[in-house]
């Protein structure tokens, strides 16, 4: 008579052990050669595909991250493959260890059912982790990109006429409207434009303030085929901006206050500035573009709070300071007044600090502050390593979501991926509009008021050079220069 061969727990395990690691393998150490090869495949060809996505084709990858319908599937393969995983392991289980027949089969079952329980807990971790940023990317980019735009399918109107018989009057004539779809790719982000224009703000709403005030006003300007960036900052004190021709609502035709308010008239008055946008971006995008002569396209901005967030998720930021900045009222962002004191040295700032030195303005001035925010922004970009991205992404998508708005198109973000990998942060043209060379007249207020042909042909100088010609050009400081920027940290070195 032939005997069952006795259950062995620790041999199961072993080969549970094995699958959860690399599928198949336990199955080939239980004797299950054509299973084990078959699973073993499937795992190298899972391994395969992943490698080469993540070592070559990682530029597809990050266009997925900012595609929710290519989120959702992501999802859905982690859930597979975590499932993939578990039969795998516990499969490798039975396949080392049969349960017997007869009593002795349930303490195999028993054995077999935790091993199942705690080997689905020790896998589904990564997994778990994995599509918590899954979710965690499709809610930040579906919140704060602006909704998608589907054009209703063109519509055909065909008109027929049935001819006369025999001399009489004209028939009838009938019309028809049908409806064609004609299969398209949807236009690129920059399709059409020599130049893609993002008027990027810094908004200061919070606690103890009506509205937004956009003291920092800065456009972000890309050539789509080179990559080459220019940004051209307009002071927060800027009067009489010029508004586009048939608004009609200044006899100057332009904004008599100081640019930064503009926004708060525009929400204020959202009849007199529709758009797509929120009525104070559409009015900021108006008056900044007739200003430099330019369509302003998008727009993002952040307030002080998201500006800290920002900053202390990513760790903090290496910033160089080359002249002392003192201010004895500042404006915290929680409506106090503190002191501000920072001697001239290199810092590790967390994001209350950063936010001062890049916002305090009573010991100095406006100017001087446009290029300290140049500063701040450069050295985020520079500084921002994948390791810390990855690593405070939760916390950065909380801080973005909670903060940011823009009008930029959620399917137009894979167009702004492939674009901001272009960027060459390193050779930037930073073109601050500042007095005297930009300014003409002063208001009866003292404030000063943009000279427009002046303005107009520095823009087109910077996008229509390369970056190191346009700085030459114009006498241009290099943003790097300007910043004193600090050595490298080595993972960009």
């Amino acid at each position: 008579m032939v005997r069952a061969s006795p259950h062995r727990p620790g041999r199961g395990i072993v080969a549970a052990l094995a699958s959860a690691v690399v599928p198949g393998s336990g199955q080939l150490l239980a004797g299950e050669r054509r299973k084990g090869w078959i699973l073993v495949g499937l795992t190298a060809a899972i391994a395969a595909v992943s490698a080469w996505m993540l070592l070559v084709e990682n530029h597809t990858l990050l266009r997925w991250s900012v595609q929710p319908r290519a989120l959702q599937w992501l999802l859905f393969g982690d859930l597979a493959l975590l499932l993939f995983r578990v039969y795998a392991s516990v499969d490798a289980y039975f396949a080392a260890a049969p349960i017997e027949r007869g009593p002795r089969g349930g303490i195999g079952i028993t054995v077999a059912a935790l091993l199942a329980v705690t080997t689905t807990a020790a896998l589904v971790v990564p997994h778990i982790v994995a599509g918590y940023y899954d979710i965690v990317q499709y809610d930040l980019i579906t919140t704060v990109f602006a909704p998608s735009t589907t054009l209703p399918p063109p519509t055909t109107t065909i008109t027929t006429t049935t001819p006369p018989a025999n001399g009489e009057e004209p028939a009838d004539t009938t019309t028809t409207t049908s409806t064609t779809t004609t299969t398209l790719p949807p236009p690129r982000l920059w399709d059409g434009k020599n130049r893609l224009n993002v008027l990027l703000l810094g908004g200061d709403a919070g606690i103890g303030r009506r509205g937004v005030r956009t003291d920092t006003i800065i456009v972000a300007s890309i050539d789509p085929a080179t990559g080459d960036t220019a940004l051209i900052a307009v002071p927060r004190n800027m009067a009489r901006v010029p508004l586009p021709d048939g608004l009609d609502l200044w006899s100057c035709d332009c904004f008599p206050p100081i640019i930064n308010e503009l926004w708060k008239y525009g929400e204020e008055h959202p009849d007199r500035f529709p758009g797509t946008a929120p009525p104070g971006a559409e009015a900021l995008k108006m008056a900044i573009g007739e200003m430099l002569g330019i369509d302003i396209h998008y727009y993002a901005l952040i307030n002080l709070d998201g500006f800290i967030a920002v900053i202390d998720a990513l760790g903090g930021v290496d910033i160089t300071v080359t002249e002392r900045i003192y201010d004895a009222e500042y404006p915290h962002e929680n409506g106090s007044l503190v002191v501000i004191d920072i001697e001239p040295g290199e810092y590790h700032m967390d994001g209350h600090l950063a936010l001062a030195y890049a916002r305090s303005r009573h010991a100095t001035d406006d100017y001087d502050r446009m290029g300290r925010q140049r500063c701040v922004l450069q050295a985020v970009a520079d500084q921002a390593s994948p390791a810390d991205l990855i690593r405070s992404f939760p916390t950065l998508a909380d801080a973005i979501k909670n903060n940011v708005s823009t009008d930029i198109p959620i399917e137009r973000l894979p167009d702004l991926v492939d674009l901001v990998t272009k960027i060459d942060t390193e050779n930037i043209v930073s073109l601050p509009l500042v007095p005297p060379r930009y300014t003409g007249a002063r208001t009866a207020e003292g404030y000063n008021t943009p000279d427009l042909p002046v303005i107009r042909d520095a823009v087109a100088v910077v996008m229509s050079l390369p970056p190191e010609q346009a700085v030459a050009q114009l006498g241009l400081e290099p943003l790097a220069d300007a910043c004193a920027v600090p050595a490298k940290p080595p993972w960009q070195q």
